[in-house]
């Protein structure tokens, strides 16, 4: 058997780069790695390619640009989050090679926690003193009257919130192509906006029980005793309540908001990150970067999140994965069942509802796209969360 490690200090290959070369070995997890990259893009440019308002339109010999103008509170926070993750990557790459690999996954961590800080306080501000804005005006009708001219609209030139009942309940056609909903809205246009509700709940669900489980986990491993005893009879009573059950209880005696949805998948869905962290840091405490930490008396917070979590955080980010999946499942069931997002915020499990009109007819195209997304984006991840479990596990990696 090669020497691995040896080959790849040879290769001069970084821990990150031997995942991605292990990893990228599947097609398969590429071709749903550059699927989930085209919803991110899907989700993120939404405005941009499906609106009624257009990018450019002359009214009175003035040019307008009222796509721009109809931008809300929450398109600003989408923009900003994925220019973090951006940043973030781009950081990633340029680092790889010229910070120290000791201490890489330390400085790694404290720019996760800088930039989601930064990204947590711009949303804030956002909401606070950016301005809401509605614009109810019908481009089309002003420029079938011509009260205006040289407009330029969005690929998909429809609002996802636009009624229109002369084409309600339309099969696809060269005008719609995956048809019309009840109320006559596109369905094209409701699915590229709905992905940005199921893309957003699985991060920040996903990202709430992250920090959940891994604060709780690494108190217990990191004490063990009667500490880890008593948190571990917490964490096995709160994995036997069913959660779907729990989240539907729950979701009961709030508002119907996207907010309230991604907090309570989030608080609810911890438990496997405490488990995962709780059984690295028992192994990682009796190590002697950990004691040699703790004989130069510094403080818990450092010994626990900046030397001890960047070297256990590895099984979190796998089951991270599954956790997006989950969650988005999860919000497409509550949709669905009517405990979800309230119309007219699309979603897909809400559309997926709609497949059965009032009188009884079956609208099959609300059926088919709205539960081929939720199929294709759930599969994706769970299929690149095992790729990328395979590539972590040294004993699945094969010599080269």
């Amino acid at each position: 058997m090669v020497n691995l490690k040896k080959k790849n200090q040879q290769l001069g290959l970084s821990y990150g780069e031997l995942v991605w070369r292990e990893f990228k070995k599947s097609r398969v997890n590429i071709i749903f790695l550059i699927f989930i990259i085209f919803l991110f893009c899907l989700a993120v440019f939404a405005p941009f390619l499906a609106n009624d308002k257009p990018f450019v339109i002359r009214i009175d010999g003035q040019l307008r640009f009222p796509i721009f103008k109809s931008l809300t509170v929450s398109n600003y926070s989408v923009f900003l989050a994925a220019a973090a993750g951006l940043i973030q990557l781009l950081l990633i790459y340029r680092n790889r090679k010229r910070i120290d690999p000791s201490i890489r996954g330390a400085v790694l961590f404290r720019q996760i926690v800088v930039i989601a800080t930064i990204v947590a306080a711009g949303i804030i501000l956002l909401f606070i003193f950016f301005p809401r804005r509605l614009d109810a005006t019908d481009y089309k009708s002003m420029l079938a009257s011509g009260g205006a001219t040289d407009a330029v609209f969005a690929p998909i030139p429809y609002g996802y919130a636009r009624t229109d009942l002369e084409v309600r309940e339309e099969p696809p056609s060269r005008r719609h192509w995956l048809g019309t909903d009840d109320v006559g809205a596109d369905v094209l246009c409701r699915l590229i906006h709905g992905s940005r509700i199921s893309l957003s709940v699985g991060f920040v669900a996903v990202g709430i029980s992250s920090i959940i489980g891994v604060f709780i986990g690494s108190v217990l491993g990191y004490f063990g005793g009667k500490v880890d005893f008593i948190g571990m009879r917490f964490v096995e009573i709160m994995m036997a309540i069913p959660s779907f059950f729990l989240i539907i209880t729950i979701v009961a005696f709030f508002p119907r908001s996207l907010f309230n949805i991604m907090i309570i998948i989030g608080i609810t869905s911890w438990t496997q990150n405490a488990r995962f962290i709780r059984a690295e840091f028992l192994k990682l405490r009796n190590q002697d970067f950990v004691q040699a930490a703790l004989s130069l008396g510094l403080p818990l917070r450092s010994i626990l999140f900046r030397h001890m979590l960047p070297n256990a955080i590895a099984p979190v980010l796998v089951n991270a994965t599954f956790g997006i999946a989950g969650a988005i499942f999860i919000e497409a069931a509550l949709s669905f069942l009517g405990f979800g997002v309230a119309p007219p915020t699309p979603s897909w499990g809400q559309m997926l509802s709609l497949g059965v009109s009032t009188t009884g007819r079956f609208l099959w195209w609300l059926t088919v796209f709205p539960g081929l997304a939720i199929f294709l984006i759930v599969l994706a991840y769970n299929l690149v969360g095992e790729g990328l479990r395979d590539a972590l596990d040294p004993r699945l990696r094969r010599a080269v």
